[in-house]
């Protein structure tokens, strides 16, 4: 890395500076903000496998921030395959940053003692592909950002048969949430499981409002559930999953219509998400029955660490 720049421990009082490199970095390769950035710091800054000063580092020059990496398990309890990402913007990335993160987050998984490393990388990012390249990374996986319009008068089926809506606020069921989620996403790609304190712990702080959560109850039974994030530029399903016996009803594509109207009515004019495009579930084709399209394809790397 040249003299001009030097790295530290990122701090908690990094995030606006982590958010704004984020959004930089996402606006030089996508053209656009596709997702509320602060409401994502914040998520991963809490995440119980994430200790901001061991695993997130910020590169400056003269005492600005220019970039920013950092590393985190997905697997609390075998800690064997850790995700890292890198904020590093065209317009103040200098010969050698980045090369030095991602060195960086290689080592630090190596410490924790993960098997494999998981990486994002922007699909028009050419310097930072090969990067990730040079080192032994393949890519194993495309993730969209799909997208569409909504309007204050768009369609709002309801509810199918036998199911009705309601928030986390009006049915603070955590745990049977929990129960839910982890049912919905157990075909996922990348997916382990985790201990209902770990999960509450990522997902919820004293300030979260219970009410963006959208439930679907057969009875008292969650077999459905929408979170939505509304807080930034532009509105986002940040996770939608219905339980295994309950697919096939309708009830994915009725939280979705249900979730525009409500994003509509608080003055939202578009409305994204991000996917899996090998999705095991059939979750795009979901997306692209509700209207959704594909605007932004990026791809996840993976290294196998060796013991």
């Amino acid at each position: 890395m040249l003299p001009a720049y030097r790295d530290r421990a990122a701090s908690p009082a990094d995030v606006a500076a982590v958010v704004e490199l984020l959004r930089a970095h996402e606006l030089a390769d996508h053209g656009r903000v596709t997702a509320d950035w602060d409401e994502i710091v914040r998520f991963v800054w809490r995440d119980p496998t994430f200790d901001i000063q061991e695993d997130g580092w910020i590169v400056e020059r003269g005492g600005v921030p220019v970039a920013f990496a950092g590393v985190f398990h997905e697997d609390v309890d075998t800690g064997e395959t850790s995700t890292s990402w890198v904020a590093s913007p065209p317009m103040d990335r200098a010969d050698g940053v980045l090369p030095f993160l991602v060195d960086r987050l290689m080592a630090r998984a190596r410490e924790r003692g993960a098997r494999s490393l998981r990486h994002l990388v922007y699909r028009n990012d050419d310097a930072h592909r090969t990067a990730v390249l040079e080192r032994g990374f393949r890519r194993v996986r495309s993730d969209w950002t799909m997208h569409r319009e909504i309007a204050p008068d768009g369609p709002d089926a309801g509810a199918p048969d036998g199911i009705r809506f309601a928030t986390l606020a009006e049915h603070p069921d955590q745990l049977g949430l929990y129960r839910a989620d982890q049912e919905a996403f157990a075909e996922h790609f990348g997916f382990s499981p985790e201990s209902f304190e770990v999960w509450r712990q990522r997902r919820f702080d004293a300030d979260d409002d219970r009410s963006r959560w959208l439930l679907a109850l057969e009875g008292d039974q969650i077999v459905a559930f929408l979170c939505e994030v509304v807080g930034g530029e532009v509105a986002q399903v940040a996770a939608l999953g219905t339980r295994e016996p309950w697919r096939g009803r309708g009830i994915g594509s009725a939280l979705l219509r249900r979730a525009f109207a409500v994003m509509a009515g608080a003055g939202h004019r578009e409305v994204t998400l991000w996917v899996d495009a090998q999705n095991e579930t059939g979750a795009v084709g979901l997306y692209e029955r509700v209207g959704m399209r594909p605007i932004v394809v990026d791809d996840t790397y993976q290294l196998e660490l060796a013991p």
